[in-house]
């Protein structure tokens, strides 16, 4: 059985400086003073900003109009009058929102959205230290530490080797639990619990709801709240409520010809004509057709796979 890699002590301090270094930049600035060129470039004091989608989406939600009807709009007339119509709602949105925040990545360059108040975000600094909290107390040891450049995100996905557990039905597998914690610019600090898959040495992370949480502040009523929270994760040992049940249903449904042909498609990408020897799908084909059957609706035609099978034949290829 494969163990799963953890992140040295050398290591953590080199994630830990890349995240401090991808701190997103941000600027205060009155909405009048931001003309927006196009769905990926804005103007402020003469000088021209490239913007991500997330940060033009921010921008259309934030001035009341919806990425549909800036859509449509400019498909009846064109990109520069789009902007023109989009920059008259912003000023016109001036009385009553004076200033944004600029969300600048500092890798990038690029703004990667817009905040109605500066104190919405939270840093960097303060989420590791939030982080380096919660795996002090509950004996977690990283596995993975991303940084998103694009999106100016951090990601951290901790276990505790002491919480291992299995599903009933399923053999040969061994799941630990744990956490995934993450910061962005404007979605402020995630976590949900993350189940490992020591089977293949591949990672997941569960977003039930139940267990999800979102910190948007760090005061001290908010913080109160999320650790009360983190109390109940640590009495059912971080395991999601209904992970099993999930398990043992996919166990149990067949993949339909669909579902079969695009994890096909996707590691094929990385395997070629190989692919078959995880997702068997010329083998359901030729059965379809040696039957004489002509598969009408690749939805509802079922393989001779479960929907266990083809996310073990995906995760498998990703591991290795």
């Amino acid at each position: 059985m494969p163990q799963i890699q953890t992140l040295s002590s050398t290591e953590l301090d080199n994630r830990k400086a890349m995240t401090r270094n991808s701190q997103s930049v941000r600027k205060t600035v009155a909405i009048r003073d931001i003309q927006l060129i196009n769905d990926t470039t804005i103007e402020y004091q003469g000088k021209r900003l490239e913007i991500t989608k997330d940060a033009f989406k921010g921008l259309m939600k934030m001035i009341g109009m919806s990425q549909t009807f800036a859509s449509k709009f400019e498909k009846l007339f064109n990109p520069e009058t789009k902007a023109k119509f989009i920059n008259q709602m912003k000023n016109a949105m001036a009385t009553q929102l004076n200033e944004i925040t600029i969300v600048l990545s500092p890798t990038t360059k690029r703004v990667v959205g817009f905040s109605k108040k500066p104190t919405d975000l939270i840093s960097h600094e303060r989420f590791i230290s939030l982080a380096d909290r919660l795996v002090d107390q509950n004996g977690f040891e990283i596995t993975n530490w991303g940084v998103d450049a694009n999106n100016g995100s951090v990601t951290i996905n901790a276990f505790n080797p002491k919480a291992q557990f299995g599903v009933d039905g399923v053999a040969n597998e061994v799941f630990t639990a744990g956490l995934t914690m993450k910061n962005s610019p404007l979605g402020g600090i995630q976590v949900m619990p993350y189940v490992n898959r020591l089977w293949c040495a591949n990672g997941c992370t569960t977003a039930m709801a139940s267990e999800s949480y979102a910190l948007k502040d760090l005061s001290a009523d908010s913080m109160e709240k999320f650790f009360e929270h983190m109390q109940q994760l640590r009495k059912n040992s971080f395991v999601p409520t209904g992970f099993q049940d999930t398990v043992q249903q996919a166990v149990n449904t067949p993949a339909s010809m669909q579902e079969m042909k695009w994890a096909h498609n996707q590691i094929k990408r990385h395997v070629g004509d190989k692919a078959d020897n995880w997702i068997p799908l010329m083998e359901n084909e030729s059965a379809y057709t040696k039957a004489n059957i002509p598969i009408m609706d690749a939805k509802a035609a079922r393989s001779n796979q479960s929907i266990w099978s083809v996310v073990n034949g995906m995760t498998h290829v990703a591991t290795h």
